[in-house]
């Protein structure tokens, strides 16, 4: 059975009831009411314990009854991942500015056996523990992303961070762990995921050329023309073996049969 204790940090101020709220009282919102929402979790560290991790939840604050009962809810272990969900209760938050400032609130979460490597998942953001500290995970990368950077799993966490379509993915042309080439097309998917009969699209396609940086590939360079000329005007380090054969890269043109 896993447990969860809350403690407070800072000062979250007291609720009193729906009543004092009620209608007539002076410079009272029309609509406030009592409602249930995730809460913002800013950070997770170890113990007290073994089995033990304390969150740190930015609660709402600024005015009385902006937060209360700040707690864990659906707690459950699956395939050495320990879910939570961290909720508070909130007589404004649906009033826009109603509640401006946080305080913090700690909320412990207790396992039946050590937690040790295992992955937490609070409010469906994954936190690892490295070199003794709680980190969020990447929602592109995961929590162990691979050490080879020309890895697909960088690659196409490079294509998200492009402006294209959601659909768009890339094709690697040359990747060397430091320099990465590869092209994607703007908008594949203009006909809908699933294509309207006898819809065509022509989109363009861009050539890319990023550079390895410690939190992923950063973008030097974007042309739809071959050669050199382009990437090199932007990083004159760029390796010319990587470059010197390319073609332009044209548009990426189809058409859904008709039914």
């Amino acid at each position: 059975m896993l447990v969860a204790v809350l403690g407070v940090a800072g000062c979250a101020a007291p609720g009193s009831g729906i009543g004092e709220h009620g209608p007539g009282r002076v410079g009272a919102d029309p609509s406030p009411s009592w409602s249930t929402g995730q809460a913002e979790v800013g950070a997770v560290r170890p113990g007290p314990g073994a089995n033990s991790v304390t969150v740190q939840v930015q609660a709402l604050a600024g005015r009385e009854d902006c937060s209360r009962d700040v707690r864990v809810t659906n707690l459950e272990e699956e395939r050495e991942v320990i879910f939570a969900s961290l909720v508070q209760d909130s007589y404004w938050s649906g009033i826009v500015g109603a509640c401006p400032t946080s305080t913090t609130v700690e909320v412990t979460i207790t396992s039946p056996r050590p937690i040790g490597q295992r992955q937490l998942t609070i409010n469906q953001q994954a936190w690892m523990l490295r070199d003794g500290r709680y980190n969020r995970c990447s929602e592109n990368l995961g929590c162990d992303p691979p050490a080879d950077r020309c890895d697909p799993t960088w690659t196409q966490a490079a294509v998200r961070g492009l402006d294209v379509s959601r659909h768009s993915t890339g094709t690697v042309e040359h990747c060397d762990g430091t320099w990465l080439v590869m092209t994607v097309p703007d908008d594949p998917a203009a006909c809908g995921a699933e294509a309207r009969a006898g819809c065509s699209v022509d989109t363009a396609v861009w050539r890319y050329f990023l550079r390895s940086e410690p939190a992923g590939w950063v973008v030097v360079a974007r042309t739809g023309a071959g050669g050199c000329d382009d990437v090199l005007k932007a990083a004159p380090a760029f390796p010319r073996q990587l470059c010197a054969g390319l073609q332009p890269t044209g548009r990426y043109v189809t058409t859904a049969p008709s039914r």
